[in-house]
C-alpha cells in the first residue's frame, strides 16, 4: 500500500463530514440463534430496487449481512459498501441494504445505485420503507442515526449478520470488524 492510499484510506475514516462520525459503541458477542428474537418478526413492508413489495421475512432462508446506509452519503457509506462487497465475494451470505432516507431513496433511486455499484440482485437487496419501518428496524438492530440536514444523515457504520431465521448472531460496530463477520456467516453456512 502507498503511503498516500493509506493517508486516503484513513482520512476516509476519521473524515470531518457527518456520517463518517463512527459511534462508540462496543460490538455485540456473537449469540446463539436458537430461540432468538428474529427481525424478520417485525411486520413491516419495504419496496425493493425492483419496485416490489416485501417483508423481512422474504429474506429468511439464508445468512443476510444487513447496513444501513443512504445512497446520497459520501462518506462512509461507500465504505460500508466495500466491506459488504469483501463479506459477498468470501461468503454465501445474502447483501442487505437498508435506506435511513426513504424519502429520497426511492425504488427508482434504489435501482440506479445497484446498476451504478453493480450490485448483483441475486446477492443484494436494497430496501426502503416509511419512516418508522425505519425507525423500527434501527431500534431493533441498535442503528442510530439522525438527520442533520436535508441531504446529511449522521449514522452507525454497523453490519449486522443474521442467521436464516433473522436472528441477530453477530454485529461489527466498525469497519474494521469484517473478517470476523466473514468467518462467522462461513459457519452459518455450514
Amino acid at each position: 500500500m502507498t503511503p498516500r492510499l493509506a493517508l486516503l484510506i484513513a482520512a476516509a475514516l476519521s473524515g470531518a463530514a457527518a456520517c463518517t462520525r463512527p459511534e462508540r459503541a462496543a460490538p455485540r458477542a456473537p449469540v446463539e440463534s436458537v430461540d432468538a428474537y428474529s427481525v424478520y418478526d417485525l411486520g413491516s413492508t419495504w419496496r425493493d430496487q425492483r419496485g416490489a413489495e416485501r417483508t423481512l421475512a422474504s429474506l429468511r432462508g439464508r445468512p443476510q449481512a444487513v447496513a444501513m446506509v443512504y445512497t446520497h452519503c459520501t462518506s462512509t457509506c461507500p465504505l460500508i459498501i466495500g466491506e459488504l462487497r469483501r463479506i459477498a465475494a468470501s461468503t454465501t451470505a445474502g447483501i442487505v441494504l437498508v435506506s435511513l432516507d426513504p424519502e429520497r431513496d426511492t425504488a427508482g433511486r434504489l435501482a440506479a445505485y445497484a446498476a451504478e455499484h453493480d450490485l448483483d440482485a441475486s446477492r443484494w437487496t436494497l430496501l426502503s420503507g416509511s419512516d418508522g419501518d425505519v425507525r423500527d428496524l434501527a431500534a431493533t438492530l441498535g442503528v442510530r442515526y439522525r438527520r442533520l440536514s436535508a441531504e446529511e444523515l449522521a449514522h452507525s457504520n454497523a453490519i449486522t449478520l443474521l442467521d436464516a431465521d433473522g436472528a441477530v448472531v453477530h454485529q461489527q460496530a466498525t469497519l474494521a470488524g469484517t473478517p470476523e463477520t466473514i468467518r462467522l456467516a462461513r459457519r452459518l453456512a455450514r
